[in-house]
């Protein structure tokens, strides 16, 4: 379904009826390998399979607000950002204050456009002067002709070449953007440009004059050229693309999901997979039964994330344990009862008095 291919669509599926629920798990952008609150279940809906996938999306984000957390960084796979409209998906997101981590369709790998004469390549807004190689490192890598070593090499070589904000943005998201050879602390030298003698005194990446452009466009001639909010939404990202920043925080936040997704389907806790959990007729119905069974879900985390708070160490399992195994001795086993029944009379907390 996100291939970019003609021929992306599986045939001879076997389809069965069913429902698609639609859920948000809290991940830290910041530290993701940390622990620092439980990874809980935010905002949930229910919809039909392929379906208004990206209107369910900006749903879920709306809802997840309604716990007063700020928006922040939100991360999804590519059946969202790499293949939906901006207009259904991206501007809706980016109105909620959200910024995406993603990946990209590998028609979207490379140059995607420019302004100004500035380059969009893979969320950033870059010189037209970047090396060819290095503004294919993406594609280069994706077809095998360089290994990972070489490609994070030129995915950090390739940041000396991003413009550079100027200003912070204003009301309406409006960024002024320089040249990455211009200002006090320029990050990469340019026959275009003339640097100062106190920056050229510090060796950096270079623009080879076969990479300049033959005729300047603004970038290149003004001291900087202002970007809108909506110039390159379809591929703007929070981290810089297949970076190691990147990769820790879609790696986390992937394992985040499918973690939620497995134990909310898990058969010894809420059985969501299962339709004897939900034997009633109706969306409505489904919905209220889901929302239940996540409410529990997140119930169970909240104890498992305290306990492990205060023992320093995680909660262990209890499995359920029939009454007569719990309160008896059972010779025919061999295995003595972990409560005592005479002591839980004695406490009041026997449910049926003993007989003597």
């Amino acid at each position: 379904m996100t291939s970019p291919g003609k021929d992306s669509r599986a045939k001879n599926i076997e389809l069965v009826w069913g429902y698609t629920v639609n859920t948000s798990v809290r991940v830290d952008s910041e530290k993701p390998r940390s622990s620092r609150f439980p990874k809980l279940a935010i905002a949930a809906t229910l919809s039909l399979p392929n379906v208004g996938v990206s209107e369910e999306a900006v749903s879920v984000l709306r809802f997840a607000l309604d716990t007063e957390l700020e928006p922040g960084i939100v991360s999804a796979d590519k059946q969202y950002f790499a293949n939906a409209t901006v207009e259904r998906l991206h501007q809706p997101v980016a109105d909620l204050g959200y910024l995406p981590s993603t990946e990209y369709r590998t028609d979207k790998h490379g140059v995607q456009g420019g302004k100004a004469g500035a380059l969009y390549i893979e969320g950033d807004v870059y010189c037209p002067g970047t090396p060819e190689h290095v503004q294919d490192t993406t594609k280069d890598f994706i077809a095998g002709e360089i290994d990972n070593v070489t490609f994070q090499q030129r995915i950090g070589e390739r940041r000396a070449f991003v413009l550079r904000n100027k200003e912070k943005p204003d009301a309406k998201g409006r960024t002024p953007k320089m040249c990455p050879a211009l200002g006090n602390s320029p990050t990469v030298t340019c026959p275009i440009r003339e640097l100062s003698k106190k920056a050229a005194d510090k060796p950096r990446p270079e623009v080879e004059p076969e990479d300049a452009p033959d005729f300047p466009d603004e970038i290149c001639r003004q001291h900087s050229v202002t970007f809108n909010e909506s110039d390159n939404l379809r591929q703007k990202q929070a981290f810089t693309y297949q970076s190691k920043e990147w990769e820790e925080f879609h790696t986390h936040a992937r394992q985040s999901i499918e973690s939620l997704h497995e134990r909310f389907k898990d058969p010894g806790t809420e059985q969501m997979e299962l339709s004897g959990r939900r034997r009633v007729r109706g969306f409505a119905a489904a919905q209220l039964f889901i929302t239940i069974l996540l409410v529990n879900y997140n119930l169970r985390k909240i104890v498992s994330f305290l306990w492990e708070e205060e023992h320093g160490s995680p909660a262990p399992e209890n499995p359920i344990m029939r009454r007569r195994d719990r309160i008896w001795d059972n010779p025919y086993t061999k295995t003595l009862a972990r409560e005592s029944a005479i002591e839980l009379q004695r406490l009041g907390r026997l449910i049926s008095p003993l007989r003597t």
